[in-house]
């Protein structure tokens, strides 16, 4: 039997026996114990994983919104340039169509311009910054009308007219005033561009007189100008005296390229307003137009039918342009790498179609096409 004391035998593990608290005294606390070194490499794994799954999600997800994105401001920008072509397109032909003009005749600062009789022309687009590989997807498309606020207001020629005054005459004044233009024109003859510098002036038996003096204008002739007033002269009764108001105006739409380098070039649609055969400040009005192609729809009196095509109809007349459609291929500005698209697009594709075709980094890109056929309402309504 131990002869230790109780208070030995109860604390002190050297006895061989485990050590307890006394009784009324509370437990020790625990040991506090900190993170390994293996799981804390452990975590950071986790986390890692856990955060390139995240990042690839997120890259996934912003590459598709971008696709996204960038396919609705090609909707858009194809929308707005088929809207504005189309409004333009209603006036074609506004105060000039029931004009059997050859030509229009204007002065400028290089001497005798010379404007269209056709409400709208379509050419190919040659200018220096149109790329000669793309200009087959290139048109340039003009579209004129009389600025008048008249409509169509003329006056029969109430004399023959050049002659050594500087000043016509008509058999009405009505909407005609100081500083207006006027058009004189004659069945198989050229039209000429004057502008008034006086109000007209009554000079009794129902004649008025147009004054458009040299010194007034710089659209008026001095009378040494050759090639402006038809060797012929306009007709008494025959001729007519038309006003244009502000002048002959045109709209004229076109591809600029931003960037022709490389193997996806960069190119807007553009508008320039022109007057009077003088350009004006041109402004782009949609991104991303790739490709614009227009035709001519000819009516045929005999067929009673439109057929369209991208040249001008021998001995046609204004008249004779029933239609114009038109179509245009936008480019998203996103590219995508993992997208093929198809190498060629096809315009007008089942009447006499117009084919765009892609190559190179182009294929990467998303496109979209638009069409429309506009009747031109104001050589509709002068039809005999």
């Amino acid at each position: 039997m131990s002869s230790a004391p109780a208070s030995i035998r109860t604390t002190d593990p050297a006895w061989g026996m485990l050590a307890r608290p006394r009784v009324g005294q509370p437990a020790p606390w625990p040991r506090a114990r900190g993170i390994s070194l293996i799981e804390l490499m452990i975590g950071m794994t986790i986390g890692l994983i856990a955060l390139l799954v995240m990042m690839q999600t997120f890259s996934a997800s912003n590459a598709h919104k971008s696709n996204t994105v960038s396919g609705a401001d090609a909707t858009t920008a194809g929308h707005i340039a088929m809207t504005l072509i189309e409004r333009e397109l209603l006036n074609a032909g506004a105060g000039l169509t029931a004009t059997p003009c050859e030509e229009i005749r204007v002065l400028g600062s290089g001497g005798v311009n010379t404007i269209s009789n056709l409400p709208v022309t379509i050419e190919q687009d040659s200018d220096a910054d149109t790329p000669t590989a793309l200009r087959s997807r290139s048109d340039r498309i003009t579209i004129r009308y009389s600025g008048s606020s008249f409509g169509s207001a003329s006056t029969p020629v109430g004399m023959e007219m050049p002659n050594p005054s500087v000043n016509t005459r008509g058999k009405l004044d009505i909407g005609f005033r100081n500083g207006d233009f006027i058009m004189l024109q004659e069945e198989g003859k050229p039209c000429v561009i004057l502008q008034l510098t006086d109000d007209p002036k009554v000079l009794g038996n129902g004649t008025w007189q147009f004054k458009h003096q040299s010194s007034g204008s710089t659209y008026n002739p001095t009378g040494k100008e050759k090639n402006f007033f038809p060797d012929s002269k306009y007709s008494e009764n025959l001729a007519r005296i038309v006003h244009v108001g502000s002048g002959i105006l045109e709209s004229r739409f076109d591809l600029n390229y931003r960037s022709s380098s490389g193997s996806a070039p960069n190119s807007d649609l553009q508008l320039t307003p022109i007057r009077l055969a003088t350009a004006g400040t041109t402004n782009a009005i949609a991104r991303n137009v790739v490709a614009l192609r227009a035709q001519y729809g000819w009516w045929d009196s005999t067929t009673k039918t439109v057929s369209f095509s991208s040249t001008v109809k021998a001995g046609a007349g204004p008249n004779d342009l029933a239609a114009v459609r038109v179509g245009i291929v936008v480019r998203a500005s996103q590219r995508d790498p993992s997208y093929t698209a198809p190498t060629d697009i096809k315009l007008f594709e089942y009447d006499n179609p117009i084919t765009i075709s892609l190559s190179g980094d182009e294929l990467r890109y998303r496109y979209r096409s638009y069409e429309t056929v506009v009747p031109l309402r104001n050589t509709l309504w002068n039809r005999n």
